[in-house]
């Protein structure tokens, strides 16, 4: 974008909820931002579309969405274009931070008045605050976009100051010596090409529609430990990875979206909170100050960041407000950490999408969402990856809340063409208590061989396949019909779903479950699965047999799931493998 710093102005002649039009003389740039004056407030708004005004020959109409409120405005109130994309400031102290969907800092709002005003306005990083700059680079250096000019410590982790992405070879005129500064000093002045002189600070701003380049796009193919069985089991998602995680409403996203970011083993978690939930995202804004990281014992916050769209925002922030956070995922990939984008619900972003195609008088597509809706789910999972050059990777796991549980509607349908892994939650598992309520008879995934081998999960899938099978001729023809050894191979199945598939996400032990644990378990439902369990007649009937197949897998399925919240100890854990094989040779 060419960016013109001359003052231009119009006004507004059209006011549709959130979707404005204005008249205007001087050139306007499609995707600029623009500010619009409401009662002494100013309102950010985003360029739509630029027609020509047929009333007004040296006039055009510009039409935008704007991302506050705009109760109180009015035709004739001015609009001021800036010349600028909208941008998200790139710089140390992204993290432990939380932003509304245009990045200002809730906290530092809530200073400003107990009430979210629209028009408010905060500096998006701590101006004020110093950093130890560590310079790498020395007067007379060449470097190019991307290229680390120094460094600061940020927490745990090296934060690269990064010369802007947009620029070419530069020649470094000059640069500090280590010392304390903060993003608003000039810390190096490079000279390009064409002798265009560039002061850089420690933080600078990037649109968030353009994508930030890969040194070396690489195809994802390390697994990411997420510390949930069904997943890392079933359908496990790599580094650079993306899934759709789609589930009715109550089916339990969040919880596993608290779960992910307490236990998948990644150097920083982002929260998208584009949905509007309400208490649900005022709980995350709260409770996740407050967290303890598992991984360090530090504040979880320290590897976070958090965006979400308050409740005077209109819906178009919540397009805004995922766009920013992929952004600043891409930055921390590009400074080689493995980022994990969490993305609350990708459905609202959609909806927001609906709402301003309708105004816009769009033809619509299925269920009135755009045409496009699927090009641009694809468009916006893509900028997930692995980059070999760096050494990074941006992990995109967003959330679709398809109503009334309908993977059918289109939404849902382009995440799942979109995406490398799907875990569909089931309501049917969620009104059973059944903690993740993922569905393993309902996903896919481009990862093959992880932390268990293809073959031992094909097996495991299999055996549940086949338990369901049979719990549905249960239902319906009753037990009476079943062979015991189907029965015997049923409650297989059970013992699986119910000591495997399931977890406590509040006890300390279960919530979380590392690969060296998994192979124990592996280990352990292999053997379950290969096994011939022959139980002792004795004379009894079927009926009775069945009930003693019963009792001694209930007897195994709460054994199980104590040793899930208890072993800890080599011995202990080992302790998994011995007692199967007891119960295979049906050993008292």
């Amino acid at each position: 974008m060419n960016y013109n710093n001359k003052k231009r102005t119009g006004s507004l002649i059209s006011i549709q909820d959130s979707l404005v039009k204005a008249r205007f003389y001087d050139n306007v740039i499609m995707g600029e931002t623009a500010e619009i004056s409401v009662e002494g407030k100013s309102l950010q708004a985003e360029v739509l579309q630029i027609d020509p005004d047929h009333k007004n020959t040296d006039a055009g109409i510009v039409e935008m969405q704007v991302f506050e409120d705009l109760t109180g405005a009015q035709i004739g109130d001015m609009v001021e274009f800036t010349g600028k994309p909208l941008s998200v400031l790139l710089g140390p102290g992204l993290l432990t931070s939380i932003w509304d969907g245009l990045q200002n800092p809730l906290y530092k709002l809530g200073e400003q008045d107990a009430y979210l005003i629209p028009g408010m306005r905060a500096p998006a990083l701590d101006e004020e605050k110093l950093w130890e700059f560590t310079p790498s680079v020395k007067a007379g250096d060449v470097v190019k976009g991307g290229a680390a000019i120094g460094s600061v410590p940020e927490g745990r982790l090296e934060h690269k100051i990064l010369v802007p992405f947009n620029l070419g070879k530069c020649k470094v005129e000059s640069i500090i010596e280590k010392s304390s500064v903060n993003i608003t000093e000039t810390v190096a002045v490079l000279t390009d090409a064409q002798q265009i002189k560039h002061k850089l600070k420690l933080a600078f701003r990037w649109a968030v529609k353009s994508p930030i380049p890969f040194k070396e796009r690489a195809i994802p193919s390390k697994t990411i430990s997420t510390g949930v069985r069904v997943i890392d089991f079933l359908a496990p998602v790599s580094y650079g990875g993306t899934v759709g995680n789609p589930g009715p409403f109550g089916a339990g996203k969040t919880v596993l979206q608290h779960s992910l970011c307490k236990y998948a083993l990644a150097d920083i978690i982002i929260m998208a909170a584009c949905g509007e939930r309400a208490g649900e995202a005022v709980e995350v804004f709260k409770d996740f100050a407050e967290l303890d990281d598992p991984s360090t014992g530090d504040s979880l916050m320290n590897r976070m960041c958090i965006f979400g769209n308050t409740s005077s925002m209109p819906v178009a922030a919540r397009e805004a407000s995922v766009f920013i956070a992929l952004t600043v995922g891409e930055y921390y990939r590009y400074q080689g950490y493995n980022v994990v984008l969490l993305a609350d619900s990708t459905s609202r972003w959609a909806q927001a999408l609906r709402e301003r195609s309708g105004r816009q008088g769009d033809i619509p597509g299925p269920e009135a969402f755009p045409m496009d809706i699927p090009d641009q789910i694809k468009g916006m999972y893509q900028r997930a990856g692995a980059d070999k050059g760096t050494g990074g990777s941006l992990t995109f796991i967003g959330t679709v809340s398809p109503a009334g549980g309908n993977f059918q509607e289109p939404v849902t349908q382009a995440s799942m063409d979109a995406t490398g892994g799907f875990w569909g939650l089931s309501q049917d598992r969620a009104d059973a208590k059944k903690y993740p309520a993922i569905d393993p008879l309902a996903y896919t995934t481009s990862v093959y061989d992880s932390f268990v081998s293809w073959t031992d999960r094909n097996k495991m899938l299999q055996t549940l396949m086949e338990a369901n099978g049979i719990d549905q001729t249960i239902s319906t023809i009753g037990l009476k019909k079943v062979p015991v050894d189907k029965y015997v191979l049923y409650q297989k199945g059970q013992t699986i779903d119910f000591c495997v598939m399931q977890q406590d996400a509040f006890h300390k032990l279960d919530a979380c479950t590392r690969p060296d644990r998994l192979k124990v378990i592996n280990e352990a439902v292999q053997k379950l699965i290969d096994s011939s369990i022959e139980f002792s007649r004795d004379g009894l009937e079927d009926e009775e047999l069945k009930e003693l197949v019963k009792t001694k897998f209930d007897e195994l399925r709460q054994w199980w799931k104590d040793w899930n919240s208890s072993a800890q100890s080599e011995e202990e854990i080992a302790g998994l493998s011995k007692h199967i094989d007891q119960f295979i040779l049906q050993e008292d």
